[in-house]
């Protein structure tokens, strides 16, 4: 009895092996080029200074002069969204060492900027306005999800082409998919440029973005 099952699983362990041996595993990569049509950015709002009352009343007034600049270029209450309040001591430097001063109290402003050819009078109205720092910027596009959804079908037909390559060479025959994994995960492009680039600029430069998907696939495969 004892024989009978350790021959059963010496069995089942060569036909694993055989399995695994049968297979091909390739990777595919597939890129879309896309027009950005959207712009978000951040803005920094700080106020220095020994009452928190009096800053709090300043980095409201300018908070809303930044939103009422927005809503005078067409920018909808939706696409503005106002970020983390931070309130932090604030010191200086003098004979002594350092020494506390006051209070420095900031507020982060996300805009999401759908009319590019506004970006010019927007930035110059926010500084003027007295944001501390503008930063973040990146091009994102409306449908970028659908163009992720083209890359992913590009990448599976990219990994086919690399497995009939490989078995060819290898004088072996390409059966069915046994599966596909997923590798890259749909998230939104990564900025591709500085801020000081991008203040610097006379207007505004879309370009073109690439959307990436990068997925796993097993085939079966046979001797000819």
């Amino acid at each position: 009895m004892k024989l009978s099952y350790l021959l059963l699983l010496v069995g089942l362990c060569s036909t694993s092996l055989v399995a695994q041996e049968n297979q091909i595993r390739v990777s595919g990569k597939g890129a879309v080029a896309v027009k950005p049509d959207q712009l978000q950015f951040t803005v920094l709002l700080e106020e220095k200074g020994p009452v928190t009352s009096k800053l709090n009343e300043n980095l409201e007034k300018n908070s809303q002069l930044i939103v009422n600049l927005l809503n005078k270029y067409h920018v909808d209450n939706n696409d503005i969204q106002s970020l983390r309040v931070q309130l932090n001591p604030w010191f200086e430097r003098n004979d002594d060492g350092m020494k506390q001063s006051g209070f420095i109290l900031s507020r982060q402003i996300r805009i999401n900027l759908r009319q590019l050819e506004q970006y010019d009078k927007i930035i110059d109205g926010i500084l003027k306005i007295g944001a501390n720092r503008i930063e973040g910027f990146q091009y994102i596009a409306s449908n970028q999800r659908d163009m992720y959804d083209r890359a992913l079908a590009l990448a599976v037909k990219d990994a086919k082409q690399r497995a009939q390559i490989l078995s060819q060479s290898a004088n072996v025959k390409l059966g069915g998919v046994i599966s596909i994994n997923e590798n890259s995960g749909y998230s939104a492009p990564q900025p591709m440029f500085k801020m000081s680039a991008m203040a610097e600029s006379s207007g505004y430069q879309p370009g073109q973005i690439e959307v990436n998907a990068d997925v796993e696939v097993v085939f079966r495969i046979g001797s000819d």
